[in-house]
């Protein structure tokens, strides 16, 4: 396969700039539908949601259940008791593990979060791993798992099917995987481009059988990973715009602006 297409027989892209990334992508939209990308800080980390790293069915309706009874009172408007999608998508807003994986329409905001440790001094800034940027092609995803080649609501009926038993076992799986646009209905969706696949079945993404034909892997060596990230960083791309609120644009300005940063 070529650097410039998804393709079956797919081979990793590697990019040390965010001109190589902008080039690759603009020729992949140009020969073929837009990707969404999703970025990780090391290579090695397979594309699967949280909830699917060692939690049982019964753990993931625990969190789910208890979630939704206590997070009323801590939440100033809250989704109806049986407003499943949208209690899962507010669920992984804030951090609990659950069957959804986050996707972005843009391959710089994916950029963004696989180098964000590098930005902010963490851990991953020194592993010495590889950062990675999947790009998926979600209608062939969908078709390969019997769907149709669209992108529904995540509030769609046919979503709504996969995301019910993460709630309750009356609730029958399909084993497959769906991609489904976001409903809008918050500020961080809208900023960050935001979309999902649904994880019903427990196989990794980038490990299901024929997963080259929807799936491809954009690598970022480590040596060049500080150098992008301030690229990325000089962009514009930063965690208080892409957080839109207090909290994460306090963190962003302490990580921007430590002690001794300016001179009178």
């Amino acid at each position: 396969m070529s650097d410039t297409k998804l393709a079956s027989e797919v081979e990793p892209v590697y990019v040390s700039s965010v001109g190589d990334l902008v080039g690759v992508v603009t020729r992949w939209t140009i020969e073929d539908q837009v990707p969404w990308y999703r970025g990780h800080g090391s290579a090695n980390w397979d594309v699967l949601p949280s909830i699917l790293r060692g939690y049982s069915a019964a753990e993931e309706r625990n969190l789910t259940n208890r979630f939704r009874a206590r997070g009323a009172i801590r939440h100033a408007s809250t989704p109806d008791y049986q407003a499943l999608t949208s209690w899962l998508s507010l669920m992984q807003h804030y951090g609990l593990p659950t069957r959804l994986l986050d996707w972005t329409r843009s391959p710089l905001i994916a950029a963004y979060f696989a180098l964000e440790q590098h930005l902010l001094g963490g851990s991953a800034a020194t592993s010495g791993s590889d950062a990675a940027i999947w790009a998926l092609r979600p209608n062939q995803l969908n078709a390969s798992q019997g769907f149709e080649p669209v992108t529904p609501s995540v509030d769609a009926v046919l979503c709504r099917k996969m995301i019910s038993p993460a709630f309750t076992d009356s609730s029958e799986e399909n084993d497959k995987i769906l991609a489904a646009m976001s409903a809008e209905t918050d500020m961080r969706f809208f900023v960050q481009q935001g979309c999902f696949t649904i994880h019903s079945n427990q196989i990794a993404l980038n490990k299901l059988p024929g997963s080259s034909a929807f799936l491809c892997p954009i690598i970022i060596r480590n040596g060049s990973t500080r150098q992008m990230a301030q690229e990325i960083y000089a962009c514009g791309f930063r965690r208080g715009d892409l957080f839109p609120d207090l909290g994460n644009l306090a963190e962003e300005l302490k990580h921007t602006y430590p002690p001794g940063s300016l001179f009178s």
